[in-house]
């Protein structure tokens, strides 16, 4: 599939250059913009109606097109990366069945369901799970107007999950033209995307955007792994668990392969497709988006216990939308929005992966659909031209469900199995059915925004939201934002939210340590932000000081009654502290440097400090871009310093032999752009260019202990998750850029 998609995009891309004809004026394709110009671009995300990202009630990042293709960016991880407060366990391999494992704001983990991801304002977390989705290969980048980047909570404009923070991505409207990128590097890894659009009449657009991407991946043998959690490991002597060829089920029984050595390393391959479309006529507007993506487990869990080079060791995820819009200007003053979502979020079960010590010959693969269909309306009312008021109702229903869990062949329909694993798991024997609930969920929403300017230096956002949900009951939150621009050059913010994470179907109904007395984590933010423009616009300077504090937070605690031995519980408070300083310099007409720093700490009951589990309290990123030839050539370098991270009390490796703590790293990374014609760009990409070797802190518990493992007397030790995931060296790629716009 993934191949015949690869030819008929490439297809697509020579059929139009030639239809359109060669012989087109040299244009400029990219935003140069001006950091003047960067600080007032029109920004939508947490805002009544679009304005300035100087005045927005938030604090905001924006990522343009002109950064993702001068600095080779591919992916949402690529780019989070290089922003102040995000911190990562694993990077582009994923999350094994989770979709990521990071972190913004000393906050997330497991698939980060505090962070809302959101593309043309529609959510993309998973229904039933909350994991925050499109960070890696499956999604589309090609078709980008923009990325805002929003720290903070934003649960008034947006509900559940805009906790830590929003990423909105918004793509372009009224497209005409074709642009195509092509990639192809290190480990087999090909890419392609294509983004065609065109004005039919006087007042309808269609644009259309695929993508498409394959990588054998590089196994991760070569890797960083100083514990040997993937290497020089032989396979256990014994098979606690198996059913012999009768069908019986059988324990403690002779491994024929016994003591032989695995072969290094992960599976890390992926194979990703995704497409998106719009079609705009008048004020309607109708779309899909469809990302279906196969990847492997990677580094996820330990070596010694799961068979993590088998090819079929892979999960398989499927999400979609479709949806409708309109917008109708009742008169000078009036407007409404209103949108109708139906979408999707789908784990596809001809993935999953085998055990070493118990059932080696069978694959154990999970399931799960889940659906969910909105309405919502938005009014604005410009009162007048001090005064924007909006108000916004949401209806939402949507069919959730636990993961299925089968051993051998997978499920056939989509809330059962005729092939559970936790009857085989039990003894019960295989081939054994077993029905899984299924969750109606139904959500109310009111909120109330209201937008006044005192005078030309001081204005203010304010906003209301509630929430019921048939789950866990209603909840409320406020926001406050002050703006006071004393001068063109200077701006300050000051701001205050509240927001929250809903508990999970998981979290709410597992049978393994599900607690439905569940409320939703909240969260209090208050920040000032102080911004500034020197040297003739030439200098751009932010930074943002900012106190959270959690309520509720959602954790696990020790419960001997459950299967598992822990529930989940509302375990209490926490503090955290940060600063976030950014500085763009425009050293010439073609040398722009620029920069942030972010520090981040908990802080205990006593005002005292203390590092937070998986973060690293000090973070720099810089990067430096150079123009030559007249802007033929771009080079582009970029580093990241990631201080040392804490390590969970449970990860005794990492306490063991590191003393608590994974070690700090710098990375570097460089594009080298060529402008080959008027229409076609060139580039060469090394990512991580000086091969460092470095890891990141295991998910969880990390509490997978190599030292224990021994093939002969213990061959399942406590902990299935390691104490750390080894990071790729050196990759090059070489890419190919077309644009044409009539």
């Amino acid at each position: 599939m993934n191949r015949t998609l690869f030819l008929y995009c490439f297809s697509i891309l020579i059929f139009t250059h030639y239809s359109y004809g060669q012989n087109q004026n040299n244009q400029d394709f990219t935003y140069n913009y001006s950091l003047k110009e960067l600080a007032e671009l029109k920004i939508t995300t947490g805002s009544i109606k679009e304005e300035n990202r100087r005045s927005a009630p938030s604090n905001l990042t924006v990522i343009t097109p002109q950064m993702i293709e001068e600095r080779g960016y591919k992916t949402l991880v690529d780019i989070c990366q290089d922003i102040p407060g995000f911190d990562f366990m694993m990077y582009n391999d994923g999350g094994g069945e989770y979709p990521t494992f990071n972190m913004n704001r000393g906050m997330g983990e497991v698939g980060n369901s505090e962070i809302l991801v959101m593309v043309d304002g529609i959510i993309q977390n998973h229904i039933s799970f909350n994991w925050s989705m499109l960070w890696t290969y499956e999604n589309i980048l090609i078709d980008i107007d923009r990325i805002e980047i929003i720290q903070g909570p934003g649960s008034v404009m947006y509900g559940a999950q805009a906790f830590s923070g929003i990423i909105h991505i918004v793509t372009k409207k009224n497209f005409k033209g074709i642009h195509a990128n092509a990639f192809y590097g290190s480990h087999s890894t090909r890419g392609l995307e294509v983004f065609a659009g065109t004005t039919i009449g006087k007042e309808t657009n269609l644009s259309l955007a695929l993508h498409q991407y394959h990588s054998l991946g590089d196994n991760g043998h070569d890797r960083y792994d100083p514990g040997s959690y993937f290497k020089n490991i032989r396979y256990p002597s014994s098979l606690i668990y198996n059913y012999n060829a009768a069908g019986e089920f059988v324990t403690n029984t002779s491994n024929p392969r016994g003591g032989t050595y695995l072969n290094d390393g992960f599976n890390t391959q992926q194979d990703n497709v995704a497409i998106r479309s719009k079609l705009s006529y008048k004020n309607i507007e109708v779309g899909f988006f469809l990302s279906d993506y196969t990847r492997a487990y990677g580094s996820a869990v330990v070596a010694y216990e799961y068979d993590l080079n088998d090819k079929e060791n892979t999960t398989h995820y499927q999400n979609y939308h479709i949806y409708a819009s309109y917008t109708a200007q009742i008169n000078a003053k009036l407007s409404l929005k209103s949108d109708l979502v139906y979408r999707a979020t789908n784990v596809i079960p001809d993935g999953g992966f085998k055990y070493l010590y118990q059932f080696p010959d069978l694959r154990k693969n999970y399931a799960g659909y889940s659906n969910q269909t909105y309405f919502e309306e938005r009014l604005l009312y410009d009162l007048n031209a001090n005064n924007d008021l909006s108000f916004g109702l949401k209806f939402s229903l949507s069919n959730a469900n636990n993961r299925i869990v089968s051993l051998g062949n997978y499920p056939n329909e989509r809330y059962s199995t005729d092939w559970s694993w936790d009857i085989a798991a039990d003894g019960g024997g295989l081939n054994q059915t077993k029905d899984y609930p299924n969750f109606w969920v139904k959500e109310v929403a009111l909120f109330a925004l209201w937008d006044y300017t005192f005078n030309n230096k001081l204005s203010s956002s304010a906003g209301i939201r509630y929430d019921y949900n048939s789950d866990f009951g209603s909840i409320v939150n406020p926001r406050l934002a002050l703006n006071y621009n004393p001068s063109a050059y200077l701006s300050t913010k000051l701001m205050y939210g509240r927001a929250f994470r809903q508990p999970s179907i998981f979290e709410l109904f597992s049978e393994f340590r599900g607690n439905p007395n569940l409320v939703p984590q909240n969260i209090q933010t208050i920040e000032l932000q102080m911004a500034s423009l020197f040297n003739d616009d030439k200098l751009a300077i932010k930074m943002n000081v900012y106190y959270s504090l959690i309520n509720d937070l959602i954790g696990q605690v020790e419960d001997p009654a459950m299967p598992s031995g822990e529930r989940y519980e509302n375990i209490g408070k926490q503090k955290i502290g940060g600063i976030s300083a950014t500085a763009d310099y425009q050293i010439s007409k073609s040398i722009r440097l620029y920069s942030n720093y972010n520090l981040i700490n908990g802080i205990n009951n006593k005002g005292a400090f203390y590092a937070i589990d998986r973060t690293a309290t000090h973070k720099v990123n810089a990067g430096l871009n150079i123009k030559l030839f007249d802007g033929l050539l771009t080079s582009d370098l970029r580093m990241n310093y990631v201080g040392k991270r804490k390590a969970p009390e449970s990860n005794s490796w990492l306490q063991t032999y590191e003393n608590g703590y994974a070690p700090s790293y710098t990375k570097a990374n460089w594009v080298l752009s060529y402008q080959l014609s008027p229409q076609l760009l060139g580039q060469i990409i090394i990512n991580n260019a000086f091969n460092t070797q470095y890891y990141g802190v295991g998910h969880e518990s990390g509490s997978g202990f190599i030292d224990d493992y021994n093939y002969l007397s213990n061959v399942n030790p406590d902990g299935v998750i390691p104490a750390y995931h080894p990071q790729p060296g050196r990759t090059v790629f070489v890419n190919l850029i077309y644009k044409f716009n009539p």
